[in-house]
């Protein structure tokens, strides 16, 4: 606990205007005087006893008063073996000193006394962080190395990764009894690591923030102030709550404005202070007694201060009591977004992106190659600073010269996320980068000494980061986002202190407009319209709502369309929209779906649109305009004409460096949890080493997996996309899916199917109708009106069934936007005429769910019907339904096939399951039976002329 007060002597000219009293908890003020004594015992140990590290610490741990790894357990103990194995596959047992489980690895290592040379600290931090990444489950969140007794190093992984050597936190073990804050910092590492997290704090206080931000939002837009004057006064607000705290304003001048406006005259006169502030702030200058700085940015360009009345400045008192200091941006502009939009409110407690899974993939992104080449700097660095003699002078301006050169290097990148959103990948990538030059900044300190270094040097800065966003909210938030992340990183690394003015910059790099579609005009094609398929009246006959005829969704052309130019950016990394091929037009109109297509004519019509941003970035990435590029897709990229998108680019220069196929996520639009891919790609002449690749078990427990290659489905190993592109010509018009009714009128509940199938000739068209639910659980005794490729004529023959699809199917089929399905109302949409031709003269044929967790196939009697989610194979003989069953094509089906959703439920995809796996040749016949065609050799079949392998 500390208190501040002030402090003046009489009689004396001595005054100390702030004393920090400190009141220190009993087991540190007991702790400092053991560790004194500690401390002088030790104070004559020598570099060479490095053997004394294990008594010394368990004296250690006694004087801190935790426990000691003695006796040893599997979760904390001395020498703790660490199976590794290196890049280049050579396997070796290698030891951390002391490790504790969820707690921390340390490794020891010893110096000469007052040697400056830092070299083996340097080599254990090292060690031990190439260890840790090979332990079992999660990696600690704390990594020490002690130079006995003097030095005690500690790094932290709160913010993704441990960061360098220079960026530890240095712990003066002789003086360690008069600092109570690092007795305490050692006591938590030992016994309450979580208490050292600050993203739990921060997360909640965000949380909290966002929801006073929300009540404003609504009281203002109550009294009927727009939604986006509403946005941009609060937008202001905000950021002048958080530059009090930080102290880019005098302290508390914001709430102070506020509360003196208030007392001299009301809520009128609060507005109007508002206005004065926020034009000082624009310019800098002088504000009553108070000197403001030079915010510059768009923010404060143009002032607009809403109208009050006296709650609206309650709330905005009470809203600067929060510590915004502590704002997490990787979750703040999301939370903005909802409490700013009145149509996300609703969502303000829902699920957002944990930081930890952006950092998944910012890390072998963006960190991996640039912590690569700093490693290297890093290397040079030493080897000249231990130069001596009559270079040393020379060799020191020539490290010095590496470290600016790498760090005009970092400052020069640029990175993009070409669908940033609210800003949260553009800000933890900052982040991440900020990290890395701290640790160069301080190798100059070394190098040079502080006050030499920070007279002369820029930092990375938000205007190295781009992005595109299509919602212009969104878009301000973002860049909002960015400054605050930035001011947060200046002044924990500055002590404190603030960047020079301006504050703020109107950078230009956040840009409002369509990331992957340009176009010139916008033009209503009204012979285009069509109808609007929303369901809105009540039908006359069903009592169902239908589409309104007189409802139709106009149809804009794209003149001029063509592909949207993206800045240059030597990394690109972002989230974009999840929208598979079924919701495309109905999410962007039929207009920009058909302008889209014709801008990309080399991508399939059926890819979801998240592939249009993936096959552009691996396109500049192979250019060599980008270096690499990391994106979120959703896990369907491994299946269909997704994936043909990966290969075609794997068959050019791309390689893919690290890919997560299957990863849990939060859907943006209604908090529903996904499973996504993660994909990062580079060209594979500037990568050296293997690829990773990471694997989500059951549990939600990640491993990595080192591979020569990551193929296009996203494994390691055998190529099993490959093995199963080749079908069998045995297996060629055996497997199907299902019927797709289009249109839920079709289906017939049992008690109505079973009326209608009274009439035996009924029973020609309204059929048992199986799902693969139906196949797995318990069936629905569904039925399903189904007229095949019957015409109009012929399905008149059924008056009752027509009649029922005519109420039921056809108003909503008018409104369809493919033109078969309106024409042939009262057929299904894919009847799915291969099928039937196969299934013909079949009393029995084989079928399996397409999504099950466990694979399972049945015969099916002729006449049944199945749906899309079920896939029928051709075949009425038990040899075939024996092999399907068995473990050899189960283990092939699970490898070939996809998942699907959440539950990462196995999909038998049938091209890739079946088509390719190879039958084995059947039992022989018994005596009594006929022998076999000659060319039967896979009796799969119906008759000889299908079993005929290439």
């Amino acid at each position: 606990m500390e208190a501040s007060c002030r402090v003046d002597f009489p009689g004396s000219a001595m005054s100390l205007t702030r004393v920090t009293l400190v009141a220190m908890p009993l087991d540190v003020i007991t702790a400092a005087a053991r560790l004194r004594a500690l401390a002088e015992s030790w104070a004559a140990t020598r570099a060479s006893e490095r053997a004394s590290f294990q008594p010394w610490l368990i004296q250690l741990c006694e004087a801190l008063g935790v426990a000691a790894p003695v006796p040893p357990t599997e979760q904390y103990q001395f020498e703790y073996p660490v199976r590794v194995i290196d890049r280049g596959g050579r396997e070796s047992t290698n030891f951390i000193d002391c490790w504790k489980a969820g707690h921390f690895a340390l490794e020891a290592k010893a110096t000469d006394v007052g040697d400056a040379n830092e070299q083996p600290l340097r080599k254990a931090f090292g060690q031990v962080r190439n260890y840790v990444a090979h332990t079992k489950g999660a990696a600690p969140p704390f990594l020490m190395v002690v130079d006995v007794p003097r030095t005690l190093i500690v790094w932290d992984r709160w913010s993704g990764e441990y960061g360098g050597f220079p960026a530890g936190y240095r712990i003066n073990l002789t003086t360690l009894s008069e600092r109570p804050q690092d007795i305490k910092l050692l006591q938590d590492i030992f016994t309450d690591p979580a208490a050292r997290d600050p993203r739990g704090r921060a997360q909640v206080v965000t949380q909290e923030i966002a929801g006073k931000l929300a009540q404003l939002a609504a009281t203002f837009e109550l009294r009927g102030h727009e939604p986006e004057r509403v946005a941009r006064f609060l937008m202001r607000c905000v950021f002048c709550y958080f530059a009090e705290d930080i102290e880019l304003l005098p302290a508390g001048l914001f709430k102070r404005t506020l509360e003196t406006a208030r007392t001299a005259g009301g809520p009128e006169r609060v507005a109007a202070v508002l206005t004065s502030l926020w034009q000082t702030m624009d310019q800098g200058g002088s504000f009553g007694a108070d000197l403001i700085r030079r915010f510059n940015g768009h923010f404060f360009r143009t002032v607009d201060a809403l109208p009050l009345e006296t709650i609206d400045v309650s709330l905005l008192i009470q809203a600067a009591d929060f510590d915004w200091s502590r704002v997490e941006p990787s979750i703040f502009g999301t939370l903005l977004v909802r409490a700013l939009d009145p149509a996300e409110r609703h969502r303000l407690g829902a699920e957002y992106t944990p930081r930890e899974y952006i950092e998944r993939l910012v890390e072998p992104t963006v960190v991996e190659p640039i912590r690569d080449r700093w490693t290297a700097v890093q290397g040079a660095v030493l080897q000249l600073t231990e130069v001596t003699g009559r270079r040393q002078a020379a060799a020191q301006r020539e490290a010095l010269q590496e470290l600016l050169n790498f760090h005009a290097w970092l400052r020069g990148l640029r990175f993009l996320d070409p669908a940033c959103g609210s800003g949260n990948f553009l800000y933890v990538t900052m982040a991440a980068v900020k990290r890395i030059e701290l640790e160069v900044i301080r190798e100059m300190e070394r190098v040079r000494g502080r006050e030499q270094v920070e007279a002369v040097l820029d930092e990375v800065h938000p205007r190295q980061f781009f992005g595109i966003e299509v919602k212009p909210w969104a878009r301000e938030i973002a860049e909002l986002t960015l400054w605050i992340g930035y001011h947060q990183f200046w002044r924990d690394a500055h002590g404190g202190r603030t960047p020079p003015d301006p504050v703020l910059e109107d950078t230009g790099t956040i840009e409002c407009r369509d990331a992957v579609l340009a176009w010139d005009e916008i033009v209503h094609r009204p012979e285009k319209d069509r109808l609007d398929p929303t369901p809105r009246i009540v039908h006359n006959v069903t009592g169902e709502l239908v589409p309104d005829p007189a409802a139709t969704l106009p149809y804009y052309e794209y003149v001029g369309a063509r592909p949207a130019e993206w800045p240059e950016a030597d990394f690109i990394v972002g989230n974009p929209p999840y929208i598979g091929k079924h919701r495309i037009r109905q999410a962007l109109g039929d207009g920009y779906v058909d302008a889209l297509r014709r801008a990309y004519p080399q991508l399939s019509e059926s890819v979801h649109l998240v592939m249009y941003w993936w096959a552009r970035s691996a396109d500049e990435v192979v250019a060599g305009t980008a270096a690499r590029f990391g994106l979120i897709t959703t896990n369907s990229i491994v299946q269909g004409f997704n994936v043909a998108v990966v290969n075609a680019a794997l068959e050019q220069e791309l390689i893919i460096v690290f890919a997560a196929p299957d990863h849990p996520w939060t859907d943006g639009d209604g908090d529903a949890s996904v499973r996504v891919s993660m994909t990062a790609g580079a060209r594979s002449s500037d990568v050296s080493l293997p690829a990773l690749l990471l694997i989500t078990p059951s549990a939600g427990v990640f491993n990595y997996i080192v591979a020569d290659v990551i193929h296009a489905n996203l494994s390691a190993g055998p190529d099993i996309l490959r093995a199963a592109s080749t079908p069998m010509f045995a297996n060629t018009n055996l497997s199907f899916r299902g019927v797709q009714p289009q249109g839920a009128g079709f289906m017939v509940e049992a008690a109505e199917g079973k009326r209608l199938r009274a009439d035996l000739m009924n029973r020609e068209v309204c059929k048992p109708h199986f799902n693969g639910s139906d196949l797995v659980r318990r069936p629905r005794d569904a039925f399903i009106i189904d007229f095949g490729f019957s015409s109009l004529v012929e399905a008149e023959r059924y008056p009752v069934l027509l009649n029922i699809v005519l109420d039921r199917v056809k108003p909503s089929r008018d409104a369809n936007e493919r033109r078969s399905y309106r024409e042939y109302w009262w057929r299904l949409g894919e009847p799915r005429r291969a099928l039937r031709e196969a299934l013909e003269g079949l009393d029995h044929w084989i079928a399996t769910a397409e999504t099950s967790q466990h694979r399972v196939f049945v015969m099916m009697r002729a006449g049944m019907s199945i749906d899309n989610s079920v896939v029928a194979i051709a075949s009425d003989q038990h040899f075939v339904l024996g092999v399907l069953s068995g473990e050899v094509h189960g283990v092939w089906a699970r490898a070939a096939g996809t998942r699907l959703g959440v539950g990462n439920t196995f999909r038998y995809n049938n091209p890739l399951c079946f088509d390719p796996f190879p039958f084995p040749d059947p039992p022989p016949l018994s005596a009594t039976a006929s022998p076999p065609s000659p060319n039967a050799a896979t009796p799969i079949a119906k008759t000889p002329s299908h079993a005929t392998n290439a």
